[in-house]
């Protein structure tokens, strides 16, 4: 008795199998996407510092985001070698 169904409830449908949405923003590709957004952001900051600001190269205001990019393309750079 517990094994039959009722007649009076609907029958469920079974789902669809799950497809994953592809994003550029995920995975390896979205990483790099980030980390050249960052990056060029970095490059964008320094170079408004140095040359619309008018500061001098050793302000840290141009030598903080300068390194910011530096770290960012060399994490980017990391991340396309192969690893061992």
């Amino acid at each position: 008795m517990s094994g039959e169904r009722p007649s009076g409830l609907p029958r469920v449908r079974p789902r669809l199998p799950f497809e994953p949405v592809q994003s550029p923003l995920t995975g390896q590709t979205g990483k790099l996407f980030l980390l050249a957004l960052l990056m060029a952001a970095c490059v964008a900051a320094a170079a408004y510092m140095l040359l619309v600001a008018r500061m001098p190269w050793t302000d840290m205001r141009v030598v903080g985001p300068a390194i910011g990019a530096l770290w960012f393309g060399l994490r980017i750079f990391m991340n396309l070698t192969p690893k061992l």
